[in-house]
């Protein structure tokens, strides 16, 4: 009785320390989303005019092509290319933003239409952090302190985007894909319901058409589903269910929503990414013949495509660059990642359940395949004429989370003290970013402004720095500590 009273208190614990975290997450997200949003106003970037045209012509009944070119243009303005670069992006995002382009007028009243277009992406953002603590949780198998570092780490991540930009979207989908398959890893087959299959089904089914980036992640996430089946089946009776329902069913939906797509783009383009690298080389002076090697061999590549906790563009080609890089970066990085082998190596020493033993190590290694082979899929891109850009990377913001949280949590005792000098790192990037780009200045772009604007720039910067304090006070606080595990049901 009275180890069952300290356990449901123990949960209470937990549920509170759930919510702190997720609402300081959440408050750190937002002030970065002001920020951003901010200091981009509407049609700043044409990348983000370039994506509110592919819903417009969704609208007018039909798909962009490349050479058809950015045809919304309410405010008669001169775009610097004649091309939709945007049209080898899945439609799934866009569709989605029909209902906000359509309510705000955004044809007749563009500035309001694009203010609510990038407010869906804004609930994107908390719906990633909401869904990587759910992932975490999986992926761990319990509740411990990566848990709940995970959605703040998720929230500091500055390549989400605050304005109209199809990555939240995939970054959310590819949370979902992670989190799914550990949870199908870590429960029974008896004990899995209709609603998992359902979403597991429809996360699997749409996933192409997100991003063409994601297609990689989710032929992982069903390989280790087959893994997994086949491992169980050398172990048990044959599971004919659970290879109709987990593998087959999904990737045949997955194949038939999406082929049509990159069908189109084959017929436009050559290629069924439809990159345009000809044209990338003459307008944009990309090189487009470098080898693998060369690209590998690139520090540049590094310095800007790890840059998750900062801003690239702005920071990056001052003298603290590599600072934070390193710092927010790539330190905590080999440090995840120096747990894992450990982890994986203690596995096969492991003695107990071999269904316990078999999952942990799955999970393991299917972070590993997705850092590495997203860095491969980078690195292809790159020597192929795409910009070295952090923002890539973001499509597995949950797999950056869980390393670094991985490996700051292994040191236990001092673990809310490296949490918060990093939070304070992040902080300082931020404040940094806002002295070289303050756009207030003449020459800024706010610097016409109206008070409102003014007043939401200086209340994000002072958000971003309340809630990274109550970040380390919580982390800092004895109410954070690694937890015993709970064994999720």
């Amino acid at each position: 009785m009275k180890r069952a009273c300290m356990q449901s208190r123990h949960r209470i614990s937990c549920d509170r320390l759930a919510i702190q975290v997720l609402v300081i997450a959440a408050l750190m997200y937002t002030s970065i989303d002001m920020w951003q949003t901010l200091t981009w106003p509407p049609f700043h970037s044409f990348d983000e005019t370039a994506e509110i045209d592919y819903v417009y012509q969704l609208t007018q009944g039909h798909l962009p092509t490349f050479w058809g070119g950015v045809t919304f243009n309410p405010l008669n303005l001169q775009y610097p290319y004649d091309v939709q670069w945007r049209y080898q992006h899945p439609p799934l995002f866009y569709i989605l933003e029909i209902p906000f382009f359509l309510l705000g007028d955004t044809i007749s009243h563009p500035f309001i239409g694009i203010w609510i277009m990038r407010g869906f992406v804004y609930i994107l953002g908390l719906l990633l952090i909401v869904s990587s603590f759910w992932a975490a949780r999986w992926l761990v198998g319990h509740k411990n302190s990566v848990v709940y570092l995970v959605p703040l780490l998720i929230a500091c991540n500055r390549c989400l985007p605050s304005v109209v930009f199809n990555y939240t979207l995939a970054s959310l989908w590819v949370t979902l894909l992670i989190g799914m398959t550990a949870k199908l890893l870590r429960t029974s087959s008896d004990k899995q319901s209709c609603s998992t299959i359902l979403l597991w089904t429809v996360t699997v089914g749409l996933a192409p058409l997100t991003r063409l980036s994601t297609v990689p992640i989710m032929a992982l996430c069903l390989s280790i589903i087959t893994v997994s089946l086949i491992s169980r089946k050398l172990h048990s009776k044959p599971l004919h269910k659970e290879w109709l329902t987990l593998v087959a069913l999904p990737a045949v939906i997955s194949i038939a929503s999406s082929a049509w797509f990159y069908l189109r783009l084959y017929a436009l383009s050559g290629s069924f990414t439809g990159s345009q690298p000809a044209w990338s080389a003459e307008h944009l002076s990309r090189t487009t013949d470098m080898t693998f090697t060369e690209a590998l061999m690139r520090s540049n590549f590094y310095k800007n495509s790890f840059s998750q906790y900062h801003n690239m563009s702005s920071i990056n080609s001052t003298h603290f660059g590599w600072f934070f890089v390193v710092s927010l970066s790539l330190i905590p990085l080999v440090l995840g990642l120096a747990v894992f082998a450990w982890n994986l190596l203690g596995n096969m020493h492991r003695a107990g359940n071999h269904d316990e033993v078999r999952n942990d190590s799955l999970i393991l290694v299917m972070c590993l395949l997705a850092l590495f082979g997203t860095t491969a899929q980078q690195l292809l891109y790159s020597k192929q004429g795409g910009s070295d850009n952090a923002v890539y990377f973001s499509l597995i913001n949950i797999i950056f989370a869980f390393t670094i949280a991985s490996g700051f949590c292994r040191f236990k005792r001092i673990t809310p003290w490296i949490v918060s000098v990093w939070l304070l790192i992040h902080l300082g990037a931020f404040l940094y970013e806002a002295k070289l780009t303050w756009p207030l200045t003449a020459g800024g772009t706010l610097e016409q402004a109206g008070d409102l604007a003014r007043i939401g720039i200086y209340a994000a910067l002072l958000l971003a720095i309340l809630s990274t304090l109550c970040g380390v006070s919580l982390f800092l606080s004895h109410k954070f500590r690694p937890y015993s595990k709970i064994r999720i049901q």
